[in-house]
Parts: C-alpha cells; sequence; structure tokens
C-alpha cells in the first residue's frame, strides 16, 4: 500500500491510496484547482484511475467545489454529506444510494477492504476510514474532537496512521480568534490538539507500525516541530520505542507520499 497527501489542513484535504489492484481518493477539498493537477501529473494518475472517492464530511475544505468533476457514481459518503452536497449545490447528482455509509460498515472496493469509522465533529455524518489490502492497514482519522474506544479498538497495530494533530493547546488559546471558534475547536466536536492525538497514538501503535503521518495541523496555532516535540515527550512518558516507526508531519503546502513508496526508495 501506499499514500500520498496532496494537502492536508484547513485550506483543503486530499489523499490518494494506492495498491496493486486499484486507487481510492479520500476527500477532494483542495484549494486550488492547480494544485490537485499538479499532483494528478507528478503521480501520473488522472481521475478515471481513482476506483473511488471517500469523503468524510461535508465541510469546505474536505468536499470542495470542485466535486462534479469527479463521477458521482464513485462516490462514498454519509448520508449527511450526500444530502449536503445535493442542497448545497456542489453537485446535483450527489451520492449513489448503495454508496452511502454507515458506522462501522464495511465495504469492499478495488481489493480494499474499508470499515467505516465514525468521528465526532460539528458536522454531522463525519467519518474516518480503516483501509485494508491483502498485505497492510492504514488508519485515516481528521476532523473529530475525541476518538469512540470502539473505534481504538478497530484501530490497534496499524501499519499506518494518518492522524489529526490540528494545535497546541497554548497556541491556539493565545490566537486572535473569537472565543467561540477556540470553544469549538477545543470541545468534543472539534478538532484533536497534538497531546490527544500523541495519547490516542500511544494507545494504538504497535509492532506493525510502520508510519504516522500527523493531519490538518493548524497553520496559525501549530508547528510540526510542536507536533513532534509533543509526540516524543508523550511516547518517551509511557515507554514506546519509535524505532521502527517513521514519524512526520503533512503539509498545506506540499505533497507527503509514504507506504511502500519509502521502503521501496521510490523505485
Amino acid at each position: 500500500m501506499r499514500f500520498h497527501v496532496i494537502e492536508s489542513g484547513s485550506k483543503g484535504n486530499a489523499t490518494i491510496i494506492t495498491s496493486n489492484h486499484g486507487n481510492l481518493m479520500i476527500d477532494f477539498g483542495l484549494s486550488t484547482k492547480k494544485k490537485f493537477l499538479e499532483a494528478f501529473a507528478l503521480l501520473g494518475v488522472s481521475i478515471e484511475d481513482m476506483s473511488a472517492l471517500l469523503l468524510t464530511h461535508s465541510h469546505i475544505d474536505h468536499v470542495g467545489k470542485w466535486l462534479s468533476l469527479f463521477p458521482y457514481e464513485r462516490r462514498y459518503a454519509s448520508q449527511f454529506t450526500a444530502n449536503y452536497i445535493v442542497n448545497n449545490d456542489f453537485d446535483s447528482q450527489g451520492v449513489l444510494k448503495e454508496h452511502i455509509l454507515r458506522p462501522y460498515d464495511k465495504v469492499t472496493i478495488s481489493g480494499f477492504d474499508i470499515e467505516v469509522l465514525p468521528l465526532s465533529h460539528d458536522a454531522k455524518g463525519t467519518i474516518g476510514f480503516l483501509i485494508k489490502d491483502q498485505e497492510e492497514s492504514l488508519c485515516y482519522i481528521t476532523d473529530t474532537g475525541f476518538i469512540y474506544e470502539k473505534t481504538l479498538q478497530k484501530i490497534q497495530n496499524c501499519n499506518y496512521y494518518i492522524m489529526e494533530s490540528n494545535h497546541d493547546v497554548c497556541m491556539l488559546l493565545e490566537t486572535n480568534r473569537p472565543q467561540s471558534l477556540k470553544d469549538r475547536i477545543l470541545g468534543d466536536q472539534g478538532h484533536l490538539s497534538n497531546d490527544d492525538c500523541a495519547l490516542y497514538l500511544s494507545e494504538v501503535i504497535g509492532p506493525n507500525t510502520k508510519e504516522i503521518v500527523f493531519a490538518h495541523l493548524s497553520e496559525e496555532a501549530n508547528t510540526p516541530e510542536k507536533v513532534l516535540d509533543t509526540f516524543l515527550k508523550i511516547m518517551q512518558k509511557r515507554g514506546i520505542s519509535l524505532e521502527h516507526i517513521l514519524y512526520r508531519c503533512a503539509s498545506q503546502r506540499s505533497m507527503l507520499s509514504g507506504g511502500k513508496i519509502i521502503e521501496d526508495s521510490y523505485v
């Protein structure tokens, strides 16, 4: 399994996951049309090569104004997200009824076994994904105020984690944002902080874990250095060895590639 986080943050989100049998796309909310065209060209793929588009939720940085470019019969989303697409004129065709995703549903698409992970965000029907091919597993979770215990049990010892580490609490509180926005981000329907993310990861990573990508970093209330420093301190405090794990931060500005592409040295 390989993955390419094209963009991750409050301005836009899109990730491509590939295996020998197919390609999946998670979210289609890139900040500019030019960005996803350049990323597709660099990877040598097109929308036609994507077996499915998995939408996490209805916020504009995840659905995106170019959604109509992606064939509706290959879109998968929760019922609320599907309704939002139609009701807000993103695309009148929306999502096929048989592609509506419910919590802990399991679907198979082009050799990928996908389980739907319910999340807690202020967009109803927000979901993440546990994705497996014949060899490896990947957990994708962003945009949530916390992670349900049942979900934590399901994402134990994955090979890859793409996990939200949105903000440093102190930095967030020092911003000029309205208090109502700060409360929203810090709440149970907001976003995971650096500490939240690291603590959750300390409960789920295992001997099979190869790589962690920290995602959806706030450009105003976080830095990659703070993410990694918090992660390392919590892992050290809990006595968890990271010798076998590569850990990096995704970016709003540049694509990050991982998975077997790292093991194969980009061959």
